[in-house]
């Protein structure tokens, strides 16, 4: 418009506070995953597990939310994914070393689990299809993760390659994001 002031732009640092209610489901798995336990819930009708637990399967619309559909899961895995991340340096950004996150495929479960952590290895040695385990937190170190979507990343620090046979492609292609 003609006549009109110039835009002009201010800097403002912003800072927003969310209070998550956590679900009953998700209550227990941060107790449980702090007690250095993964659990997942099975399906009662097509078998799948459901790690963190949600409650019910999205699949056949049934809950799956006591004890009977609880299932322990392995702290390791097959890695079915994975992105090599540099970081970019901004304000508040802790990050300063390339690192490694992956989708994990743990023994026991029907899905992946997604922005884990690698440790311990040369980072042009991850692959997919290699095994890892978990490397857990110090008890101590552990945090209650339920309001917070129940994030594993609160009780293991990262995932750690094992001297097993990497998992074969066939045995996790369907996992592949």
């Amino acid at each position: 418009m003609a006549g009109s002031e110039p835009v002009s732009f201010m800097q403002q640092m912003v800072s927003l506070e969310y209070k998550l209610r956590a679900s009953p489901v998700a209550v227990d798995f941060a107790r449980r995953l702090c007690a250095g336990t993964i659990t997942g819930h099975a399906c009662p009708e097509c078998g799948l597990v459901y790690t963190p637990p949600s409650g019910f399967c999205s699949i056949c619309v049934v809950p799956t939310n006591t004890r009977e559909h609880e299932v322990e899961i392995a702290d390791r895995g097959t890695v079915t994914a994975f992105t090599i991340v540099n970081p970019i340096q901004y304000r508040g950004q802790k990050e300063r070393e390339v690192y490694a996150v992956a989708s994990i495929l743990l023994d026991g479960a029907s899905g992946t689990i997604g922005q884990q952590r690698l440790g311990d290895v040369d980072l042009d040695r991850v692959r997919m299809g290699m095994r890892v385990e978990a490397v857990w937190l110090p008890e101590e170190k552990r945090k209650d993760s339920a309001a917070m979507g129940a994030g594993l990343a609160s009780a293991i620090h990262h995932w750690r390659p094992v001297d097993e046979p990497d998992t074969p492609l066939e045995e996790f292609a369907e996992h592949i994001i």
